[in-house]
């Protein structure tokens, strides 16, 4: 097993990416990386082409030292327009040709993962288009490979997480054959009833997920494939670039609007431990879980047993496997260490360009919550949006609210969620790595230093999503100091009022 480039944790970690490599890895020599080629399937996007988004991918940070030790990587990777949302995944017949003639390895990773999605989108991108790239895999001449990259909450509804296949909420293809039936009317009464219809799922994205696990569980009865599913993924590690990531879903919206002043309260159970990891460790345990498909699918035995399925040579076919990539009980974190660390962290490397200082809250009551809320986020805007329109500038501050309320009420489902995941298969998986491997390819959890990782996310967060360079630091930390002082004064001011407000009600109605 050897590596095929250390900018894997960037298209991998898309998610509007999918890879279909032409060469398994082999070795590097001095020439450079010794794969023919990566077939990447993209889809036009906001107004740029699919050409557009690909040069702009490769011209981002996260491609710098694969740049540095191969220039012409790029020559090596082959751009072909698909739309994961239209039929047969919107490929041509002559890309979908060159694929079944050129392919060896497919990770798939694309998926539509807004939670807020219409059910119709989510089916056609998440189901339908998984089950139509496996039908297109079904005929790739010299598949060695396909590697799905699910969610561990695709079976959220469970308190045990187990490595394996669970019934679907409902037959895949029937629910398929149901959007592509949906008129405009149908589809306006599902999207008002959705949480219903997709109960006890909490949204459209993880019920999608649980259905398309089990399209790729009937297509590996025959196909080559393996299903990793990470839980939630954050910045990096080490690998392409520490702390590197460029979107705020899940922890790192969370992480970023504390630190930039935004989020001051969040409806949120501190003890409970928050299953994060890592996308280069997601990235190298994918590569792992394919290695190992690989190597098993090679020692095929041609004779009946029970823990496979036989195809028509006599040759038993190991049942897919399911690698858990998550924290799980080998790295626990609680949320209140999460918070703790990026507290401490994020005192030396403030942001410049905050709402205000760091004051974050948290509660288990939804009554509390909603009273907060209504203190600490929107009496604030109400007053800076009321100021921005006495001095003629356009008020934003209640919309940006409008925002963080819809993103936090989707993600208190999993933040105050209990899960326990098992993950003997993903164990095992890093015991049969050499040594060598284990290091080129670090995926155990169990080794990663919590304090020495925040310090790296938080400066991350810092860089890529506030997109504040180091050489502003001095500057951020002096306006922090500032803000910081007129934080003390209205918080002392706030309950002077108040303590005086009782003091005149209690000497009026004693005197």
């Amino acid at each position: 097993m050897c590596r095929a480039g250390s900018a894997a944790a960037g298209p991998l970690g898309a998610n509007d990416f999918w890879i279909l490599s032409d060469l398994w890895c082999k070795d590097i020599g001095e020439e450079g990386i010794n794969v023919k080629q990566i077939i990447l399937l993209s889809r036009p996007k906001k107004g740029k082409t699919v050409q557009q988004r690909c040069d702009e991918l490769f011209g981002s940070v996260v491609f710098m030292n694969l740049k540095k030790d191969y220039p012409a990587f790029i020559d090596r990777i082959k751009i072909l327009d698909a739309d994961l949302q239209h039929p047969g995944v919107g490929l041509s017949d002559e890309s979908i040709d060159y694929i079944v003639k050129n392919t060896q390895i497919v990770f798939h990773a694309a998926s539509d993962v807004r939670f807020d999605q219409a059910l119709k989108k989510a089916i056609e991108v998440n189901v339908r288009g998984t089950r139509d790239l496996l039908r297109i895999c079904e005929k790739i001449i010299n598949l060695e490979l396909f590697i799905y990259i699910s969610t561990a909450y695709s079976n959220c509804p469970e308190e045990t997480i187990k490595e394996e296949f669970y019934p679907p909420p409902s037959d895949p293809e029937k629910m398929i054959q149901l959007v592509e039936a949906m008129d405009e009317h149908f589809e306006d009464h599902i999207n008002k009833t959705v949480n219903e219809f997709i109960h006890p799922w909490p949204n459209t994205y993880v019920y999608t997920k649980a259905l398309t696990e089990d399209v790729v569980r009937q297509f590996g009865e025959l196909l080559p494939i393996a299903v990793v599913r990470p839980s939630i993924i954050i910045a990096t590690n080490e690998e392409p670039i520490e702390g590197w990531t460029d979107n705020i879903y899940g922890l790192n919206g969370v992480i970023a609007g504390i630190a930039l002043g935004i989020i001051r309260v969040m409806y949120l159970d501190d003890v409970n431990n928050g299953d994060i990891i890592p996308a280069d460790i997601v990235v190298n345990g994918v590569l792992a879980a394919g290695w190992q498909t690989y190597v098993e699918r090679k020692h095929e035995r041609p004779v009946e047993a029970k823990s496979g399925s036989t195809d028509s040579k006599g040759v038993v076919r190991p049942r897919t496997k399911i690698y858990n990539c998550v924290t799980g009980n080998d790295n626990p974190i609680t949320y209140q260490k999460i918070y703790d660390y990026s507290i401490q962290v994020g005192k030396h490397c403030p942001p410049k360009r905050s709402l205000w200082v760091v004051c974050h809250n948290t509660t288990k009551s939804k009554f509390l919550y909603e009273y907060y809320k209504f203190l600490y986020h929107l009496v604030p805007a109400f007053l800076i949006d009321t100021y921005l329109r006495a001095i003629r500038r356009t008020p934003r501050i209640m919309d940006l609210y409008r925002k963080v309320h819809k993103f936090a009420t989707v993600i208190s489902y999993f933040a105050n969620g209990r899960w326990h995941f098992e993950k003997e298969n993903m164990r095992a998986l890093v015991k049969k790595l050499s040594p060598d491997d284990q290091a080129m390819f670090p995926c155990d959890i169990a080794k990663l230093n919590w304090p020495d990782y925040f310090w790296t996310y938080i400066h991350g967060l810092r860089r890529h999503i506030a997109n504040e360079p180091m050489d502003n630091l001095e500057e951020a930390k002096k306006r922090h100091r500032q803000m910081r002082f007129v934080h003390y004064f209205i918080v002392a001011a706030y309950y002077f009022f108040w303590l005086a407000l009782i003091f005149y009600i209690f000497k009026w109605f004693l005197f």
